[in-house]
């Protein structure tokens, strides 16, 4: 369950990243755009749950751990809530294909 907590006591990042090291807007707007787009293309995953291979499943759960980090990396883990729901939702399907015996 651990895997699925978002905020401090997932990431240990502060909240602000220190003043020498604040990173360009331009960098964190590109990557809160590719968290969307993660999100958005991924999001029905329950529904479709049966199109995906256990691998895949396991990729997407790790593209999700990496835009967390990332998000946290860049003093923005507060954004990576959605990640965090989409997360869950692609260990449920795991646990539904399991289910199934596939």
């Amino acid at each position: 369950m651990d895997r699925f907590t978002t905020g401090p006591s997932r990431c240990g990042a502060p909240s602000s990243p220190p003043a020498g090291e604040r990173k360009r807007k331009s960098d964190r707007m590109h990557l809160l755009m590719e968290m969307r787009e993660f999100s958005r293309e991924h999001g029905d995953i329950l529904s479709r749950y049966h199109r995906y291979t256990p691998g895949d499943l396991d990729r997407l759960a790790g593209e999700c751990r990496r835009l967390q980090e990332e998000a946290c990396r860049q003093g923005a883990c507060g954004t990576a809530g959605e990640l965090a729901e989409l997360e869950y939702v692609i260990g449920r399907a795991k646990e539904m294909r399991e289910k199934r015996g596939e």
